[in-house]
């Protein structure tokens, strides 16, 4: 694995959702209950921003057609998606949010 430096934890606030681009690559960051969890950052149903979509607890839903999404796994809890979120390994070193693409 290879991490990256995606950014520093304080830039995400909790219970708030913050995309980031890495290497070409859009990733949502959601900071729930002290957990930090990333994913890619477009719905799998239509491409929608997911940044501007809702937390509701542990379910991010999408702002266009509803789809929502486990943000412990990634998986899909109602469609129309039918495809689970991408999600990236993360950790935490030196107050920095480290992700491996």
């Amino acid at each position: 694995m290879t991490f990256y430096i995606l950014c520093k934890t304080n830039e995400v606030e909790e219970e708030g959702l913050k995309q980031f681009v890495l290497k070409e690559t859009e990733i949502l960051v959601i900071k729930h209950m002290g957990q930090i969890y990333c994913f890619q950052a477009r719905c799998t149903h239509a491409g929608a921003p997911l940044v501007e979509g809702e937390l509701m607890d542990n379910v991010l839903q999408c702002s266009w057609h509803g789809s929502r999404f486990d943000i412990k796994k990634g998986l899909v809890i109602r469609g129309p998606a039918e495809k689970q979120l991408r999600m990236f390994n993360s950790k935490i070193e030196e107050e920095q949010l480290l992700i491996d693409l």
